[in-house]
């Protein structure tokens, strides 16, 4: 009986040799295609840059005569203080000269080939005539991706492109564009006498420009991450009230 019990034992260790050397012969094959998807991986991240979702919100304010209501289309079908668009686009360096002419003519979301574009409405809910700040914002970036971002601000038809200051020595801003108000903040400012019922129609596009200096090897694969709040200015409606 005990031959017989060794006997199984040495055919069972056999097969489990067998099965370990099958293992060690596949263990680097998987190594190796796990290996070539983390470095296509990484080389599609590094060639691109890349874009969260773009939030717009309303600064509470719990007043029925002073609400600003948010919506990304002109129908308003119902108010809400938070706007979220899910983009999660990844771009590459374009020419700002090549955007086309309709970009403050769609509502929602309308990203093009290498760059992002979202439009939205803020509109007087309440009952009395209000004015109100806007503040665009960078909430996010790596790499120093911001020094070749542009960002073009629709307000009513009107727009502004807007630059990180330049870094080459030069003075002023970058070429055609107005610059940020600081590293973190691209614009902040005012609507005035915003009456009931009115609404202020607002067009965001985020690009990487080709022919910044900055748009440089050392900021592939950075990212950057653009929210706007908006606040009623309480001050001057307390000064109304007063008077």
């Amino acid at each position: 009986m005990a031959k017989e019990k060794t006997g199984v034992t040495i055919r069972r260790t056999a097969t489990e040799v067998k099965r370990y050397r099958q293992y060690r012969k596949f263990i680097p094959i998987l190594i190796g295609i796990l290996l070539l998807i983390l470095i296509i991986g990484y080389v599609l991240s590094v060639l691109y840059m890349k874009f969260g979702a773009f939030t717009v919100q309303v600064a509470k304010f719990d007043h029925l005569d002073y609400m600003l209501t948010l919506s990304d289309t002109q129908t308003f079908n119902s108010n809400t203080s938070h706007l979220n668009a899910e983009i999660f686009e990844k771009i590459t360096n374009i020419d700002g000269r090549s955007l086309p002419e309709y970009l403050d003519n769609i509502d929602g979301e309308h990203n093009g080939s290498n760059y992002i574009a979202y439009t939205f409405y803020a509109k007087n809910a309440g009952r009395s005539t209000f004015s109100y700040t806007y503040d665009l914002y960078v909430a996010n970036m790596t790499l120093d991706i911001e020094k070749a971002v542009r960002v073009r601000l629709y307000v009513n038809g009107k727009y502004t492109d807007y630059a990180y200051p330049r870094t080459d020595g030069g003075e002023g801003p970058e070429p055609g564009t107005t610059a940020f108000m600081s590293r973190t903040t691209v614009v902040k400012d005012r609507i005035n006498d915003l009456a009931p019922g009115e609404m202020t129609k607002f067009t965001v596009v985020i690009w990487l420009e080709g022919n910044d200096p900055e748009c440089v090897d050392k900021i592939l694969g950075g990212e950057m991450k653009l929210d706007m709040s908006l606040e009623v200015i309480r001050d001057e409606i307390a000064e109304t009230e007063q008077a």
